[in-house]
């Protein structure tokens, strides 16, 4: 990513596009569509941007959020360094593409450690080719495939419409099935078997991916049968793994990673008594991709996933 020094401090492009869209927008919800992220998740960026500089960047106190002054004055700066670093960035890639010979996969923290191991597998067993993967929140990665900074994207998709992948310009290809189950320790579920009774929850931010299902639909579904109340949020499901693990509550994570952990006896499904959800795990790249040897390693991958499917 290209960054901007500027009065000591450190303005990564995506930072300045994200001023950008703002300003070319005027409002925080259009502006967060052209960024391809939540509302949320694109005001908590902002809000850390500003306090990364130390100082506001947008009012407030009126709606829709407008930029202050000082960003207006600093306009053209930022068009003309957002132009600059994009020609740098497509320059130097376009000098070195011949020599690159690395693959970058984003996927949220989860699929990082339950599906891109097999994906790097199967690429290192016909290319040579190194692999960077990479994880982070959804809206991150995607915007990563978009941008060109990563080739492949790993992601959970509902099984019902998903609002982003659906309207962007990405292909996409099912290479799995998970679910999104309730589990707790076994001494936790002893004491949520009582209809009505209170039901301690380590839920995620509404602002996250899994945070929106929790929220909107899992919890309204549980509050049927019991008194959900959230002791604690994350929005890793590690941390959330953590939390039950050592009994804080019961939760909601992907089948996948506690496999394992029910398998041992250190974890119970809690799916017959309490929502769930399914999911599709997909594989993801742009459309737009100027390299050749990605493209033989997307073909190749549909190829293997294809015979794994008939196997």
């Amino acid at each position: 990513m290209q960054e901007w020094h500027h009065v000591g401090r450190t303005m990564r492009l995506e930072w300045i596009e994200d001023i950008l869209a703002v300003i070319d927008t005027g409002s925080l919800a259009r502006a967060a569509d052209r960024r391809l992220r939540t509302q949320s998740a694109f005001s908590r960026r902002l809000n850390a941007l500003e306090a990364y500089l130390g100082n506001p960047l947008f009012d407030r106190s009126i709606k829709p959020l407008r930029p202050l002054p000082v960003v207006f004055e600093h306009e053209a700066e930022l068009r003309d360094l957002a132009e600059r670093l994009r020609q740098i960035e497509k320059s130097l890639g376009a000098k070195s593409g011949k020599n690159r010979r690395k693959l970058t996969i984003v996927s949220p923290q989860s699929l990082a450690t339950t599906h891109a191991p097999r994906l790097v597998q199967l690429i290192h067993h016909r290319f040579d080719i190194g692999v960077n993967v990479q994880s982070s929140d959804r809206d991150t990665c995607i915007m990563a495939l978009l941008s060109g900074e990563a080739d492949l994207g790993i992601f959970f998709r509902p099984v019902e419409e998903d609002k982003i992948l659906s309207r962007i310009d990405v292909e996409v290809v099912s290479i799995g099935a998970d679910s999104f189950i309730p589990v707790a320790t076994p001494q936790t579920r002893e004491h949520l078997t009582a209809p009505q009774s209170t039901c301690p929850v380590i839920a995620y931010p509404k602002g996250v991916f899994f945070g929106q299902l929790v929220n909107i639909r899992l919890i309204p579904e549980l509050a049927k049968t019991h008194h959900p109340e959230v002791v604690v949020e994350s929005e890793l499901t590690h941390a959330v793994l953590q939390l039950v693990l050592q009994g804080t509550g019961m939760g909601w994570l992907p089948q996948s990673l506690v496999r394992d952990h029910l398998a041992k006896g250190e974890l119970v499904d809690l799916s017959d008594s309490f929502p769930h959800a399914g999911f599709q795990v997909v594989l993801v790249r742009a459309v737009q991709s100027n390299r050749p040897d990605i493209d033989e390693v997307w073909q190749a991958l549909l190829e293997s996933l294809r015979r794994e499917a008939l196997s």
